[in-house]
């Protein structure tokens, strides 16, 4: 089962429960949220009717939002119950690279024999960029690996002197600069550092990004806040600085208040004419 690279790059918008249906229909790719597919069954239902009608659903581990990754039989599980065509595999942020090799040694044949492609997440011990890409060669010319995720926590753990919202464009033209950078691998960015014009315009133009997921389009406009194109980041403000992304918050009436619709709505269009046309978000 070969996973070949998409035609077109696709953006994942990641939305709370109410919103899934007015926002992330607006892409055929998802990343589903393992531990909201674990205790929403609003939230796993909606995942998999778009999959059964042909959307590609990755499912993440969970590792970002409980710390530790569930069980690859947990995975399968949800994956089933979400309509799932992939599985992030369990990793180890911030620890060496072995781990998570391990881990993928010993899960990714029983994950891929379930029917899903397996997404492995190079990961290292902070400020040891060497470690990372051993990893990231690794994942490159291994067959248990059918996805490579480009991690908001790993690659800034590996290149801890660069400002995290670049991190990920440094990493990426390092392993261009050496020949490294495997083309034949579908390549997944997970959430994105700041808003989408920081990193994602090179991205695109280098041909280096299959898929990119973030709630920041949906959860700005949430908080109020329209991207302003004026501004060398859209968004305007650091995300330390927002609240914290709360998927359990109940739905905001858009017919009370059409500034969050609007905002939204905005935030959603800029993003993708960046996919649409990135070098004029450079």
């Amino acid at each position: 089962m070969t996973l070949q690279r998409p035609v077109h790059p696709s953006f994942c918008i990641i939305a709370p429960t109410a919103y899934l249906s007015s926002y992330a229909v607006l892409s055929d790719t998802h990343l589903a949220l393992a531990h909201l597919v674990d205790t929403d069954s609003k939230y796993a239902s909606w995942y998999k009717n778009v999959s059964e009608h042909g959307d590609f659903i990755i499912m993440d581990n969970g590792a970002f939002e409980l710390g530790e990754s569930y069980e690859p039989a947990k995975l399968i599980e949800l994956g089933r119950k979400c309509g799932a065509k992939a599985i992030v595999l369990p990793d180890y942020p911030g620890q060496s690279s072995q781990l998570t090799i391990d881990a993928a040694i010993k899960w990714a044949p029983m994950i891929q024999n379930a029917g899903f492609y397996t997404m492995f997440v190079p990961q290292s011990n902070i400020g040891n960029t060497t470690d990372w890409i051993n990893a990231y060669n690794w994942a490159a010319g291994n067959e248990l690996v059918d996805m490579i995720g480009m991690s908001i926590l790993g690659i800034p753990n590996a290149l801890p002197h660069v400002p995290k919202s670049y991190a990920r464009v440094v990493m990426t033209e390092l392993l261009r600069s050496k020949g490294m950078f495997a083309s034949h691998k579908y390549h997944h960015y997970l959430g994105l550092n700041a808003a989408p014009n920081v990193e994602l315009p090179s991205l695109l133009i280098t041909g280096s990004l299959d898929s990119c997921d973030s709630s920041n389009p949906v959860w700005f406009g949430i908080n109020g806040f329209r991207y302003d194109i004026t501004n060398t980041d859209y968004a305007g403000i650091q995300k330390k600085y927002m609240r914290e992304v709360d998927f359990n918050e109940p739905k905001i009436p858009h017919y009370k208040k059409p500034h969050i619709h609007e905002a939204i709505e905005y935030n959603i269009r800029t993003t993708l004419d960046i996919f649409e046309n990135p070098k004029k978000h450079l």
